[in-house]
């Protein structure tokens, strides 16, 4: 089935936010004199609120997650928060072919955007691209009591979107950079396209990879998708590839630039 619909993650699949999420976290853990590699953001903070990565850093890092009660680990998100927010105020960049692709898809597709960033930084990225008016609905993280990987911040989607008319799952096209997001699309049974880098046993869970989103359409993004070409990408992965040359992971059945 042809999508529909696109709802697609703000950070780290429409904007290029992840440098300066690490550095914003590596700096207030850096303030508790909690030393955080690169490498270790990047396996175990990626994709997650920031008050959850304290917590996945301080764990792993320090060895002790028990140390920093509460009130710390609070303090520590809301300095990575203050550090993140001076970055952004400089300006951040559009991932590469974000905006060509919501232009295609724009007017042919109904957009979303579900993301786990909050509401004012959502305003801003958007605002900053000019790409004011272009979504039919906007779920930040302010917006769900559960965030990924719990379906909500989706479902919120769904019910946000119904006001006009009804989308449907099954007809609904995820864009995800992260395992929660992954696991949220598909607790909904959406259809999901993992993006960015990303180890191949979480790009396994959804059912397309892409390194990036440079090149892609409606029309590339619906061949991808195609039930022979994931099949194909299915036979290939189960005699040892996770990923096909096109970036297709196996499947799953769905039930029906600068701003």
């Amino acid at each position: 089935m042809r999508f529909d619909t696109a709802l697609f993650e703000l950070e780290g699949v429409l904007a290029d936010t992840h440098a300066l999420r690490r550095a914003a976290l590596v700096r207030s853990l850096a303030d508790d004199g909690v030393a955080l590699t690169e490498e270790a953001y990047d396996a175990r903070c990626t994709g997650v609120p920031v008050r959850e990565a304290a917590l996945a850093a301080v764990t792993a890092i320090a060895g002790d997650g028990q140390r920093f009660d509460e009130t710390a680990l609070d303090l520590i998100a809301l300095r990575a928060e203050r550090y993140f927010q001076e970055q952004l105020g400089k300006g951040v960049s559009l991932a590469p072919g974000a905006r060509a692709l919501l232009e295609d898809l724009g007017g042919r597709v109904r957009l979303g955007i579900v993301t786990r960033a909050s509401r004012r930084d959502v305003d801003f990225v958007v605002g900053l691209a000019g790409l004011d008016g272009l979504f039919e609905c906007l779920i930040a993280a302010e917006d769900v009591r559960v965030p990924k990987p719990a379906p909500e911040p989706y479902q919120r989607a769904f019910d946000r979107m119904a006001r006009r008319r009804p989308a449907r799952p099954a007809a609904t096209l995820a864009f995800e950079d992260a395992p929660s997001g992954i696991l949220a699309a598909r607790a909904l049974k959406l259809r999901c396209v993992a993006v960015g880098a990303m180890p191949a046993f979480h790009a396994v869970e959804a059912d397309a990879y892409l390194p990036s989103l440079v090149g892609q359409s409606l029309a590339t993004l619906n061949d991808l998708l195609a039930p022979e070409r994931r099949e194909r990408s299915g036979a290939r992965a189960a005699r040892g590839g996770a990923t096909d040359t096109a970036g297709v992971a196996p499947a799953h059945d769905a039930e029906s630039e600068s701003p």
